[in-house]
């Protein structure tokens, strides 16, 4: 898709491809996977949340290139297995099934910062 990075044209450049695949697992992972996380936002909000953090990953692969890309996507990868491994089953709440449903927006509003 584009010869070389905008930023850094030493890189070897990211392809169409990644950013596709990128999209699809993501869905998948966001729609049917961890749904009941965010079964009280609705879809239009979530579709655009999805596109909004694609988007951002596919300029930062266009300007800084494929190991920025897949980097970034590790680093938010390790996050979420914190988040859902370590951080939720800490709080009493279940990492696969965000049960007890309550007590998961409890904590999100906190982390938010709206309690």
């Amino acid at each position: 898709m584009f010869e070389q990075p905008v930023i850094f044209p030493a890189l070897s450049p990211i392809s169409s491809i990644e950013i596709l695949t990128v999209f699809t697992i993501a869905s998948i992972a966001y729609f049917l996977v961890f749904n009941n996380f965010e079964k009280h936002v609705p879809v239009q909000k979530r579709l655009g949340k999805l596109l909004i953090v694609v988007g951002v990953l596919a300029a930062i692969g266009i300007l800084f290139g494929r190991f920025a890309f897949w980097g970034v996507i590790a680093l938010m990868t390790i996050g979420q297995m914190y988040l859902h491994g370590v951080y939720f089953p800490k709080h009493g709440i279940n990492g696969l099934t965000a049960e007890p449903h309550d007590k998961y927006l409890e904590i999100i509003e906190r982390m938010k910062g709206k309690r």
